[in-house]
């Protein structure tokens, strides 16, 4: 006899089970299978970590089998095997932030995302990790516990160190002998704001130079170096002005000698 398919039963089925559900008693399921998943979880990380840490550091080569240093082996072929992508095991050795025993400071195989005690962003805290980037910064080693969050904050400093090199020590150093066109048109300006543009491909333009120009500045954490990487900018459109604008003049001036010969 053919089943029936009612597709009401099943969203029926559920409203009930979730009237019947009982707290205490969910409480104490729970507890129990949350240990025992918190204790395989651990045992299957901790065996993917050695396998990720053995099979990625291989002396060899996969480009010639015929070369005596051929490795057979590979971290997304051991992935592969077990039913598995390597992509979907890194994200969980670095989502649950697995600690093999030899590194933890408890002795013990440690998932910061389910052992560790939330951390409290004091700035006790704050001075601690400043402290740990700083030696990295100073000795070029990170340290074995290195959080991803350090790390991300030691990148982060890394580039706005950039930024600021290029900011503070970026002059033009081709000091053009061009006349100052730029100067001469402010001075002579009554209205700055009454500027106008043409027409719509000027408009156009503008608000995409506008556009990059404010992702530019954005990158700057920093008021007084956002400040001074703006203040180059206006330096470096001045000397493109005054550059086009002779350009406009020698070309003028060549057709008018060119006229009068």
């Amino acid at each position: 006899m053919k089943e029936h398919n009612d597709s009401a039963a099943p969203p029926m089925a559920l409203a009930r089970k979730i009237e019947r559900w009982d707290y205490d008693k969910s409480v104490e399921k729970m507890r129990e299978f949350v240990k025992q998943w918190k204790g395989a979880t651990k045992e299957i990380l901790r065996e993917l970590y050695l396998a990720r840490e053995y099979l990625t550091h291989q002396k060899g080569q996969y480009k010639d089998p015929e070369a005596p240093n051929y490795l057979t082996l590979s971290w997304s072929g051991y992935c592969d095997e077990i039913g598995l992508k390597y992509q979907t095991v890194n994200s969980w050795l670095k989502s649950f932030q697995f600690v093999p025993k030899e590194l933890s400071s408890t002795g013990k195989d440690t998932l910061l995302l389910l052992d560790a005690p939330p951390k409290e962003d004091t700035t006790a805290s704050r001075a601690l990790m400043q402290a740990r980037i700083n030696e990295v910064l100073r000795t070029g080693n990170r340290p074995a516990d290195f959080t991803d969050e350090e790390e991300e904050e030691l990148r982060r400093q890394l580039k706005n160190a950039q930024y600021e090199e290029l900011a503070a020590d970026y002059h033009w150093k081709d000091v053009s002998s061009i006349h100052d066109y730029f100067s001469d048109a402010m001075r002579r300006s009554k209205d700055v704001a009454a500027f106008r543009l043409e027409d719509t491909a000027q408009i156009q333009a503008q608000l995409k130079v506008f556009k990059y120009i404010e992702a530019y500045l954005a990158v700057f954490d920093g008021t007084e170096t956002r400040a001074l990487a703006a203040l180059n900018l206006a330096l470096k459109t001045k000397d493109i002005a005054n550059k086009l604008a002779e350009e406009n003049f020698q070309t003028k001036e060549s057709a008018q000698q060119g006229g009068e010969a």
